[in-house]
């Protein structure tokens, strides 16, 4: 397995106490020879399990731009679905933007997948359905303890009384471990149509692992069938794409500093909303990240 949890030990910073335990990935090979990939760097603020969040990034192909994963423990955080001000309409009980009684906990937030318009995805929560959820289809879904799971609704994945929000996107673009045959299949059809009708373009995913943990993906000159690859070079079993160009393609983690505020950073420089926006009322629903008690 490419991805496996494993200990690593930070020395304390108070004198007299011991050092604190905490698990985070292991270091990923580049994807082809003569590739880069960085180390993994711990991302928001630590809890009493240590660290939830890292980041790295890596050259898909020789000579390409790097592109960014994030990997996130769901023992010490959980995630939540939001709803947008306007996307997919209506009042959810989740819903932009973060409120501020929760930045003390929140350590990043991604976007969510194409507008329900243009993919006829579905949408959940708290027992309403903002979109109709389709059989079949991709689903990131969130449970009343806080962890998720991707499948497609219906055969791998459906609704359950815990299953607390589901947000749908395309089909599966990984499945059992190997990218699905589909990403390779008419990308611009299947896969959203980007600007200037690139294949290659900037493209993100979220996958889980097999020790359920949660990937995301995301970065500039990803095909479908790249984006796939990548997900599951970071170790994931089940994955989705989310959305391409470059607007809309953003993980931002956070840092609570108290009387100073939030302090956000995108995993990339080049990401173009800033972090700020889930703290805003946008209009288009995403998934927030925090630590857990």
């Amino acid at each position: 397995m490419a991805f496996v949890d494993r200990g690593y030990l930070r020395p304390s910073t108070e004198l007299g106490s011991y050092q604190q335990l905490w698990y985070a990935p292991l270091p990923l090979t580049p994807m082809v020879p003569g590739g880069q990939v960085q180390p993994w760097n711990p991302r928001g603020d630590e809890g009493a399990g240590g660290r939830a969040v890292f980041s790295t990034t890596l050259t898909p192909q020789l000579d390409a731009p790097p592109i960014a994963i994030a990997w996130i423990n769901q023992q010490q955080a959980s995630a939540q679905i939001y709803a947008g001000t306007t996307q997919p309409g209506g009042t959810w009980p989740y819903q932009a933007p973060v409120a501020p009684s929760r930045y003390t906990t929140l350590l990043a937030a991604f976007e969510g997948g194409f507008q329900f318009t243009h993919a006829g995805g579905g949408f959940y929560q708290g027992g309403r359905y903002g979109a109709p959820l389709q059989s079949g289809d991709a689903s990131l879904v969130e449970y009343d303890n806080g962890t998720m799971a991707i499948g497609a609704w219906g055969t791998e994945i459906g609704m359950t009384s815990s299953v607390e929000a589901v947000r749908q996107n395309l089909t599966l673009l990984v499945d059992h471990g190997q990218v699905t045959p589909q990403a390779s299949i008419a990308p611009l059809v299947n896969w959203g149509y980007s600007l200037g009708n690139l294949v290659n373009t900037w493209r993100s995913g979220v996958g889980v692992t097999a020790n359920n943990n949660l990937v995301w993906v995301g970065g500039p000159g990803l095909s479908p069938a790249e984006l796939g690859a990548v997900l599951v070079h970071a170790g994931a079993v089940e994955g989705m794409q989310l959305d391409i160009n470059p607007d809309w393609v953003n993980f931002a983690t956070y840092s609570d500093l108290g009387p100073n505020g939030i302090v956000g950073t995108n995993l990339l420089s080049a990401m173009i909303f800033p972090p700020v926006h889930y703290l805003g009322p946008f209009w288009r629903d995403f998934v927030a990240v925090f630590l857990r008690g």
